[in-house]
């Protein structure tokens, strides 16, 4: 009897013991769970010692350390195979800068927002800053208005011939030096003004010579105009980048499998896909691509650190949208994750955060 009354007493403690640990730490889901993330600055990326860290790494990590929830970084190098992966349940979340989209609601869960972002264009740094002799050489206008000039000369020598030793003509001086000066001068105002009031040649040839550079005149202010126009045309196509319909005819790149190139196939804009858009922020800066298209708190955030020299941003953010983690669905840890978020919003980590990686 004495025997069952201990047994009884041992139970009773085993059975009171793990209510207590239920009740202290039965918060501890499991011992650590498997988060997927994917090389995007400022959200997630690599320090120099191969640790993780970044916007949304440190928020899944404090989330994590208030919840008693330890956490595996698995390292993705595809966007849509780590929610791919995730959608399987081969991850237990993924944590990126990952949109919310109603196609991708169909397949799995998402926190509260974590952040709002949006699309953003870039090109290479070069095609911005072009020279101006650069882009009137390409369009022509150098060497037209040196065509000009010269024929100019030709005209001035002709008319200075024609009229000298013209007893009634006073304008053109006799020696060649100023004659010349004169005839060009002469020409020069015919080409831009129309002629002179006054001036004009005595001889028919030369009168025939003034017929011909008045009509010929039309033409060059003509082309010339033609080409100042040309010319503000390359300038605007090297650098004019600014809205998704300027993309149409370009050599675009943008991640696959995401918001982006989803975005472009929308709005029919023929992009090239690649699984690691750090490629992209790459042949964009090495010219290979004339623009490149992806979230804008990561171009924002490249363009003004390692990208400075290399990308330059066109145009405004557009498409916003918000960004957040991905559950399995039905995941056991979306409520958890979301009260965590609640706190950090509550007692001002999450802005801390936000400021530490994206500023004001």
């Amino acid at each position: 009897m004495e025997r069952a009354w201990r047994q009884v007493v041992y139970g009773a403690v085993l059975v009171a013991v793990c209510l207590v640990w239920f009740a202290v730490g039965g918060q501890s889901l499991v011992g650590a769970i498997d988060v997927g993330t994917i090389e995007r600055p400022p959200f997630a990326f690599k320090d120099e010692s191969g640790d993780w860290q970044g916007y949304t790494i440190e928020l899944v990590e404090e989330i994590g350390e208030r919840s008693n929830i330890g956490i595996d970084w698995q390292e993705q190098t595809v966007f849509a195979d780590m929610l791919s992966a995730t959608e399987q349940s081969e991850l237990d979340i993924a944590a990126a800068n990952i949109s919310v989209t109603a196609e991708r609601e169909n397949t799995l869960d998402f926190s509260s927002p974590v952040y709002e972002s949006g699309l953003q264009i870039f090109v290479p740094k070069t095609s911005r800053t072009a020279s101006l002799a650069q882009i009137l050489w390409q369009s022509g206008l150098l060497q037209f208005v040196g065509l000009a000039f010269a024929i100019l000369l030709v005209v001035a020598h002709l008319m200075w011939w024609f009229e000298l030793d013209h007893g009634g003509q006073d304008y053109f001086r006799d020696d060649y030096k100023g004659g010349i000066w004169d005839a060009f001068w002469w020409a020069f105002i015919i080409v831009t003004i129309g002629g002179f009031e006054n001036e004009r040649p005595e001889r028919p040839i030369g009168r025939v010579l003034a017929v011909f550079w008045i009509l010929a005149s039309i033409f060059f202010i003509s082309t010339f105009t033609a080409k100042i126009t040309t010319s503000l045309t390359v300038a605007q196509l090297q650098s004019g980048i600014q809205t998704i319909d300027d993309l149409r005819g370009k050599n675009v790149g943008a991640p696959k499998g995401t918001t982006i190139s989803a975005f472009l196939d929308k709005h029919a804009v023929a992009y090239t896909e690649y699984d690691d858009f750090s490629q992209v922020l790459d042949d964009v800066a090495a010219q290979t691509l004339d623009a490149g298209v992806g979230d804008a708190a990561v171009v924002r955030f490249h363009a003004a650190n390692e990208g400075a020299n290399d990308i330059a941003l066109a145009g405004e953010v557009f498409a916003p949208d918000l960004l957040a983690l991905a559950f399995p669905e039905d995941s056991k840890y979306q409520e958890v994750f979301n009260k965590g978020l609640a706190r950090l919003r509550e007692d001002g980590t999450l802005a801390q955060l936000e400021q530490k990686y994206f500023g004001e």
